[in-house]
């Protein structure tokens, strides 16, 4: 590499002389630009390739980011060119005997979300009233919450839950989940953990899956065969 460089110089000196020495023709008399530049120098190379872009912008870091080399942890605190402020200073970089230790000491339990209020003060009922009819009024403008969360109603008996399973035995067909759970004012779950369908009901059901089945092709196939062997490697913590 080294010799390549030196021996740059020495090419274009010799490109140089050579052309000195030759004679000048009309047609080179006649034109404007010099002799050395009517033709290409041989061994002229630019910065046309990355590897030597990269090298020229490979500047080193500034002096401030390079501290002494140690092999103990350390902790660099390199902050903003900004005035110090003593709500973001941390306590680690403050004196023992700083007295912003003292006068920060409650902010830094503090929370923009605390509520902060007078203790010495008793609230009015009056105005705990007048908050309650305000937001009363404006939960009336703004109307009910849609897709709110339904309260839980027990009022489920011992004897419904008998005549619903009766009912679920004598015709699974006909008094479905969807249809007791809407009959008893309860949920689908609640159906399900208290009913069971009768076996032949499910031998049915079973059947009739695997005729739908049986008319999947090889594509359907492996990909509800990869669709359940995903849900496995899920619940097995391997996704």
């Amino acid at each position: 590499m080294e010799a390549r460089l030196l021996r740059r110089p020495a090419l274009t000196c010799c490109h140089r002389l050579l052309l000195a020495s030759r004679p000048i023709t009309p047609a080179a008399a006649s034109s404007p630009l010099p002799v050395t530049l009517q033709q290409p120098s041989a061994g002229a190379r630019h910065k046309s390739t990355t590897r030597r872009t990269k090298r020229a912008l490979n500047i080193s870091p500034h002096t401030s980011f390079l501290g002494p080399p140690t092999t103990t942890d350390r902790i660099i605190f390199n902050p903003p060119a900004s005035t110090a402020s003593v709500f973001h200073t941390p306590f680690k970089f403050l004196p023992k005997t700083d007295p912003r230790r003292r006068a920060n000491l409650m902010e830094l339990f503090a929370s923009s979300t605390t509520i902060k209020f007078n203790p010495t003060v008793t609230p009015d009922p009056a105005d705990a009233d007048a908050d309650a009819a305000d937001a009363t009024a404006a939960q009336d403008a703004l109307g009910p919450k849609i897709g709110g969360r339904v309260g839980k109603k027990h009022h489920m008996t011992k004897e419904d839950v008998l005549e619903m399973r009766r009912l679920r035995e004598e015709d699974p067909m006909t008094n479905s989940v969807n249809r007791l759970a809407a009959q008893y004012g309860c949920s689908h779950l609640f159906v399900l953990m208290c009913c069971k369908a009768p076996r032949e009901h499910k031998e049915k059901h079973i059947a009739a899956g695997e005729l739908v089945k049986s008319r999947w092709g090889p594509r359907r196939r492996t990909a509800r065969e990869d669709r359940k062997r995903r849900l496995e490697m899920l619940f097995n913590g391997q996704l």
